[in-house]
Parts: structure tokens; sequence; C-alpha cells
């Protein structure tokens, strides 16, 4: 069996980017159609686009209003994944504005010392870190191992069928 270099096996890094938009207190959180989870307004970025111009070209997107990216609250990786996330606190160009969305089956702003219960498990210590104020933050989450191995069979079934 011929082991591949790490060039040769590694695949590209997905890269990721949501926003905390903050409007009179309250923090807005979005759902997805089919999941029963709120999460932050965000996505995926082309693979050779600018983190900043491609939250603002998603924020556009996604919930059709003009956006101006401030700062970076943090930058988070996932053990055993080859993604990382750049959560970015995002303000309306235009206070106020008015949100429209295909993606999005739901969006609301909620208080951000209350939020629902079933929030995202990696946006709850995201939007910890924006709270605390102490950014920009470079976290890597931790993975189990069991599930890491379940993923990866489910990954070559899928391959071998």
């Amino acid at each position: 069996m011929l082991q591949k270099t790490y060039a040769e096996s590694s695949e590209k890094i997905l890269k990721k980017a949501y926003a905390v938009i903050i409007r009179n207190g309250l923090i807005l959180l979005v759902r997805r159609q089919g999941m029963p989870v709120w999460d932050l307004p965000g996505g995926e970025l082309f693979p050779n686009e600018n983190e900043r111009e491609g939250m603002q070209r998603l924020i556009k997107e996604l919930l059709s209003f003009d956006s101006k990216v401030e700062d970076l609250i943090g930058i988070y990786t996932k053990e055993y994944h080859d993604e990382i996330t750049y959560v970015y606190k995002v303000q309306e160009t235009i206070s106020q504005s008015k949100m429209e969305s295909q993606d999005y089956v739901a969006f609301n702003f909620f208080d951000i010392h209350n939020l629902p219960l079933n929030v995202f498990p990696d946006r709850h210590r995201q939007i910890k870190d924006y709270k605390t104020g102490r950014y920009p933050v470079r976290l890597r989450f931790k993975q189990n191992r069991i599930l890491i191995r379940i993923e990866n069979f489910i990954k070559q079934r899928k391959k071998e069928k």
C-alpha cells in the first residue's frame, strides 16, 4: 500500500465565516432549512476569498442588507477537521435594515444574555468570546475520538458505493 505525501493527501482547507450582529443589545440568530438549531448568520467562503470581504458577501447574499465588518472575534479550528471558522463583529450599514432571506427559514434577535437552548454548540463559545470583549481569540475545539471514527467510517462507506 503506497502512502501519499502530506501535500498529495491533504484536502483543501474549508474556510467559513460567521457574523455577530447586534441590534439594540440583541443578537441575530438564524435557522437553516431542516435544522432545529439556531446559528449565527454566515457560511462557507470561496477558496481564495478574503475573509472580511467574504463575510460582507455572505451577509448581502443571505440576509439582503449591506454591512461593515468591524472586529475579528476569533479564529476557530476543530481537532481532526480541515476547516477554519472566522467569527466577526458585523455592523449594519443602515440601522434597522430590512432583512429577507431565501436561505434561512427563520431569523430573529435574541437577548444576548438569555439565548435559546437550541443554539449550535460551537456558537455558544463564540458568542461567549464576544461577550467577554477580549478578542481576537484563537481556539481549537476538541472532538470526541469515537465520533471522529464513526464519521470517517461513514465517509469511507459513501465512497465505496
